[in-house]
């Protein structure tokens, strides 16, 4: 349990990697003194193990920080998939030979014969490391797009008026406003300025309030009095008297939104 836990804390992949290497690194070690020195009667050898690891399992090892490196590289680049390929198919080819040079003297004797009986072996376990990666990469994704903190459904709009921190709810507002670098913010009471952006503040507003029917205009549906569509400069009536022009872009979302029953207040 407390190694599940551990699991758990580890962040990246890499430390995942790791985790894992060690681990098994400790199982080899654990197998070789119960096979050797308990079952087979001999002389567990501690460096002799060492050593064997790394010929038989360091190259394996090296090719997987290597691939996984490959593959976070083509993630940020966004090389293409030929590419990709034959920078996979080098590195197991230069791993075969390294594995075979490092024990020469059992490989050695017929290279060409020792490279194709090793290339399997190297190619699965890239494809292994690979699809290991795939997934892990998809599960941290999707866990960290589920721990992200959806965007809007903020309770208020802060604002900086005339050096004082006010705090605008979404139901006060009627419409928004872009002037330049900055937005006007018609609430039921007053104006008020704020630099920032319509793409921006919609983001943070609720998508089922308020809609965008202008470039430079975005109202709350709950504000409408009433709605002309149907002439070439549509137009939305708003509380207080105020016009709001509707572009022709906005237009048929808009009427949608409006022909849905209670979406906004008349009176």
């Amino acid at each position: 349990m407390s190694i599940y836990k551990y699991w758990q804390q580890l962040t990246t992949l890499w430390q995942k990697a790791a985790f894992l290497w060690g681990a098994f690194f400790i199982l080899f070690n654990a197998y070789c003194f119960f096979w050797r020195h308990l079952i087979a009667g001999g002389q567990y050898q501690f460096i002799d193990s060492q050593i064997f690891w790394l010929k038989e399992w360091g190259a394996l090892c090296t090719l997987n920080i290597v691939l996984v490196a490959f593959v976070d590289l083509k993630a940020r680049i966004n090389s293409n998939l030929f590419v990709f390929v034959i920078m996979c198919a080098v590195t197991i080819c230069s791993l075969v030979m390294l594995r075979i040079f490092v024990d020469y003297s059992f490989y050695g004797y017929a290279i060409a014969a020792s490279f194709i009986q090793l290339l399997p072996k190297y190619l699965i376990a890239c494809c292994l490391v690979l699809a290991l990666w795939r997934v892990c990469s998809m599960s941290l994704l999707s866990k960290a797009k589920n721990d992200k903190p959806e965007k809007g459904l903020s309770e208020y709009i802060e604002i900086n008026h005339k050096g004082v921190i006010k705090r605008l709810s979404p139901e006060s507002i009627l419409f928004i406003k872009a002037a330049g670098n900055y937005v006007e913010i018609q609430t039921l009471t007053e104006c008020f300025l704020k630099r920032d952006t319509i793409k921006n503040i919609q983001a943070h507003l609720p998508c089922n309030e308020f809609k965008q029917v202008h470039r430079s205009y975005l109202v709350n549906l709950a504000h409408i009095e009433d709605f002309n569509l149907h002439k070439a400069n549509a137009t939305l009536q708003m509380k207080l008297g105020f016009s709001i022009p509707v572009s022709k872009t906005f237009k048929p979302a808009l009427a949608n939104v409006l022909s849905e029953p209670s979406v906004f207040v008349t009176e």
